[in-house]
């Protein structure tokens, strides 16, 4: 499994798959429903929705490429798709060597922006490497029909496959079935609630880097990073300051990273402008970053560096919206009203199954 990019040949992506555009539905005609709405963004393997409209459908097993977002995605399931959003298919492809392919498809989307689209055409043309079937003594096998390649080379399917699970992913395709079955969002019936109500929420240590120092370091040092758990540096103790305890969540108030939000895996001190979530209940590691996602997201929407930021909104306004418990349909409600006004109470064991669901998810365990 020795990976030598050096041994590989290069191939036509038209020469690979069958590429064709797909059957689009103009989401102005969408119907509410379950099946995975595939687009041209960047983000979330190109899922922008989930709608009921069957007639639409494209089967799964496939690679998708939006021609503006230009990111290559496997479906596993069967999907339905945006306009212009193309899919590429070879009888070889499962969920194993997809994820090898698009990793390689990927590296030609830099060439490609909202002036220069992604589309069919061009996406035929590209050409990538890849690992060749080869005899014992390394030499390529040659395929005299040519299928693959002018030059007769045979992608080496297999290797790509035992590659990828050598990465441990194992569970991915079992784990996005279930996703796919289990967890259709209705995000129309979550509530909201306020992140002061979810977490004991407080200012940092708001400690200067040039107080700390680092002789005997024996302390995180958390900062508005976005990079590295918003770990800047391993401090030494400090006089007359807590440290706060693993397992605590720090958010950036402001700065550039505004909304930057990180589980901490160990005691920590932190910089200016870092408040500090702790739990009031026990919750997992799978819930904390669901929480910690939606209040990325919520900040990007409604809250601004150097303008509108968290610092006077985290304890007061600041608020995401969660699924919440329920039984026989109805809303459990919680008397003592922990979490809202309302008494709802957040759906726990809903969002650690659906995150147990998510690719990687069992290396949290």
């Amino acid at each position: 499994m020795k990976l030598d990019p050096k041994l590989w040949k290069k191939f036509k992506v038209g020469d690979l798959f069958v590429c064709e555009t797909t059957k689009a539905l103009d989401v102005d005609a969408a119907e509410d429903g379950c099946i995975p709405y595939i687009t041209r963004s960047a983000d979330n393997n190109g899922l922008s929705g989930y709608f009921g409209n069957n007639e639409y459908v494209n089967k799964g097993n496939c690679i998708t490429i939006g021609a503006e977002g230009a990111v290559a995605f496997y479906q596993s399931g069967d999907f339905i798709a945006g306009v212009k959003v193309y899919t590429l298919r070879n009888e070889n492809l499962n969920v194993k060597n997809g994820i090898f392919l698009v990793t390689m498809l990927n590296q030609i989307a830099p060439l490609y922006n909202y002036g220069r689209a992604r589309i069919l055409q061009k996406i035929k043309e590209e050409i990538i490497a890849l690992p060749v079937k080869s005899d014992l003594e390394g030499n390529a096998i040659v395929d005299e029909e040519k299928k693959y390649s002018c030059d007769g080379f045979i992608p080496d399917w297999d290797w790509m496959e035992h590659f990828v699970l050598r990465l441990h992913l194992e569970p991915l395709k079992t784990r996005i079935n279930k996703r796919l079955l289990n967890f259709c969002f209705d995000v129309g019936e979550w509530k909201n609630f306020f992140l002061s109500r979810l977490f004991n929420a407080g200012m940092g240590n708001g400690i200067d880097s040039i107080a700390t120092s680092n002789e005997n370091p024996k302390y995180n040092y958390v900062s508005r990073d976005s990079n590295g758990n918003g770990v800047v540096g391993f401090v030494d103790e400090i006089e007359d300051e807590i440290p706060f305890p693993a397992g605590a969540m720090s958010l950036a108030l402001g700065g550039s990273y505004l909304g930057s939000c990180f589980i901490q895996k160990k005691p920590f001190y932190t910089a200016q402008n870092v408040a500090v979530l702790q739990e009031k209940i026990p919750l997992s590691t799978h819930v904390k970053l669901f929480l910690a996602a939606l209040i990325r997201n919520e900040c990007k929407v409604k809250y601004q560096a150097f303008g509108r930021e968290l610092n006077s909104h985290y304890k007061k306004d600041f608020s995401i919206k969660l699924p919440i418990k329920k039984k026989n349909g109805s809303p459990v409600i919680d008397d003592e009203k922990i979490f809202s006004d309302e008494g709802y109470i957040p759906d726990w064991d809903w969002i650690e199954g659906y995150m147990k669901t998510l690719p990687y998810s069992d290396r949290l365990d």
